[in-house]
């Protein structure tokens, strides 16, 4: 009994302890099956929506007499809201930074623009206007964007009545949404035009596109079976600074050329080694002077070219004068109140010659020949017989009819060339625009550049370069066709649509084309010719690519392209040159 009474309870200990020790296993069994087995895949995240591009509308420019002003935010306002509907972009237009904005650009003030530009933050940037045309309204839009080798686009509709404003703001809406932003209007039925309603939308430069399309047939020189063969180009890597100028010369005597850059706060100089442009040296310069040209020869005698150095310090003119020896550089003055510069034919001596006011100051030219004295001091000389209205970097003298004259060639106030005889006459006049630059007189804070200023800015032109470039022995010129473009409601406002160069010859009472390079979409700031000796049939043009073509540079970093292109005349070219027409058109890229 005894014995019995004991074994129960232990047998239920057992029982229990059996019990405990099974539900553990099973959760042991149990965690591990749960940790061994794969993790169910969580949903992916939804990565983060794309930004939408930033857009900024300035009030527009209302040139319509009567009580309109309304009108400058409210199409702006219009044309912001279309645009964040239809094209998914963020777009403002009203408020105190659109007005400075459009305060600071109406004012030629590009100072105070740059730095609210920047701070805006925008991708995009929009002005426009409202004015009369022709017994109609013209509403006209352009659309800046900061990436790099994008032209500005020009949007335009014209309508019968103000009231029909908001109608053509809203087809302007829809002709960037579709043109900028690839958001085009869905199709629709087409229908008769509603009388009174908005024109066709118009892009492109009509009269440019007009003269594109009628020349499309024309040679260029440089086609296959034509009178020039382009051997070679090369192009150096970017170089992130804002070119004013830029020059090549055998500035040390030692048979290679350099490549002189004149930046807007330094002076550079390269070697174009097989392709490669190498670095030499780099001076340093004062960053408060807009700086406008750069030129070389060898007016000393000794052996060295000197590199002239132009600019303006605010209104006044300010040039300095250097010398490379291989080595060093060295200064042989600084800071003369002279605009300075060098003339002359390729294979001829140059001449140093110096203006100490603009033509307009004076209401004439007042351009001398200079002497630079052992001193390194300047003497000034006779004075140059030249039309009352060129400037220093408007104009070449030479002889390109081969018979001894000089001829004036000069580039005027509306960018077409022309050629004065011997005693001051005119001869020629282009039909189309070369020379056309984004530099000028002055500087951005300068009186004569001020907002309150009568004055007209005073551009610079890109420079007229005289060498053989056709291997007869005589003189031809080499010149750049930047396409300018302007804003009419923005004075000041202008930038470009490419660029090419061009190679002309005097002919039959007339300067015709040799050959035209391609166009190319930058800005060309300019150019110069190397290795163009009378009689030769092969040289060198170089020339400095700015990426950007309007004056928005401050939106990004500046940045240039040293190109190098080598040019070959082929046997019996001048049979072929003889049976071109005499012209000098824009022609189909």
């Amino acid at each position: 009994m005894n014995v019995l009474s004991l074994r129960t309870p232990l047998t239920a200990l057992h029982r229990t302890r059996f019990l405990v020790t099974f539900l553990l296993g099973c959760c042991m069994l149990f965690a591990t099956a749960a940790h061994s087995a794969p993790a169910t895949p969580a949903p992916p995240a939804k990565s983060p929506a794309p930004a939408k591009p930033q857009v900024i509308v300035l009030p527009f420019d209302v040139e319509i007499p009567g009580s309109y002003t309304y009108l400058r935010n409210g199409l702006a306002s219009t044309l912001a809201s279309r645009l964040a509907a239809r094209a998914n972009v963020a777009a403002i237009a009203q408020g105190t930074a659109s007005e400075r904005m459009a305060k600071s650009l109406k004012s030629g003030d590009h100072v105070a623009f740059a730095q609210q530009l920047r701070q805006s933050g925008a991708d995009y940037l929009i002005i426009g206007s409202l004015a009369p045309k022709s017994n109609q309204f013209e509403l006209t839009g352009y659309v800046f964007t900061q990436t790099s080798g994008q032209t500005p686009k020009r949007f335009l509709q014209s309508f019968n009545a103000v009231d029909d404003a908001m109608t053509a703001i809203d087809e302007l809406a829809w002709d960037i949404s579709g043109a900028v932003f690839d958001k085009p209007r869905p199709e629709m039925k087409s229908g008769p035009a509603q009388p009174g309603g908005t024109s066709a939308f118009q892009t492109a430069h009509p009269d440019r596109a007009y003269r594109e399309g009628h020349l499309a047939g024309m040679t260029t020189g440089l086609e296959v079976g034509g009178p020039f063969e382009l051997v070679n180009t090369f192009r150096s890597r970017s170089i992130p600074v804002e070119t004013m100028d830029m020059n090549v010369g055998d500035l040390d005597g030692d048979g290679k050329e350099e490549i002189v850059l004149l930046t807007t706060s330094s002076l550079i100089l390269y070697r174009n080694d097989d392709g490669q442009f190498r670095m030499l040296a780099t001076v340093n310069l004062p960053n408060h002077i807009r700086y406008h040209s750069v030129t070389l020869g060898d007016v000393n005698k000794n052996g060295l070219q000197e590199i002239y150095i132009s600019g303006s310090n605010q209104d006044l003119p300010d040039s300095s004068a250097l010398e490379w020896n291989g080595k060093k550089m060295t200064f042989l003055f600084e800071h003369v109140s002279w605009y300075l510069r060098t003339m002359g034919a390729q294979g001829e001596e140059p001449v140093l010659i110096g203006q100490s006011s603009l033509s307009d100051d004076l209401g004439g030219s007042n351009i001398h020949q200079m002497t630079l004295n052992p001193d390194n001091t300047l003497t000034e000389g006779a004075r140059l017989n030249l039309p009352k209205e060129v400037n220093i970097f408007d104009f070449v003298q030479a002889d390109i009819e081969g018979g001894g004259s000089k001829v004036t060639i000069a580039l005027g106030n509306n960018n077409r060339l022309q050629l004065y005889d011997t005693v001051g006459t005119l001869r020629w006049t282009s039909p189309d625009a070369f020379g056309a630059s984004n530099n000028f007189f002055g500087t951005l804070t300068s009186p004569n550049n001020a907002a309150l200023s009568e004055k007209e800015t005073a551009w610079v032109r890109t420079r007229i370069v005289v060498a053989d470039l056709d291997g007869d022995g005589i003189n031809d010129i080499l010149v750049g066709r930047n396409r300018l473009e302007t804003v009419p409601f923005m004075p000041n406002l202008r930038y470009f649509d490419g660029g090419s160069l061009s190679a002309l010859t005097w002919e039959s009472n007339s300067l015709v084309r040799l050959w035209e390079s391609r166009k190319i979409p930058g800005y060309i700031a300019n150019y110069q010719v190397a290795g163009a000796d009378k009689g030769s049939t092969e040289y060198r043009v170089y020339f400095a690519e700015a990426e950007t073509s309007y004056p928005f540079v401050f939106w990004h970093g500046s940045s240039t392209y040293l190109n190098c292109y080598t040019f070959k005349v082929k046997p019996h070219s001048q049979l072929y040159l003889q049976d071109q027409p005499a012209v000098t058109g824009d022609l189909a890229e």
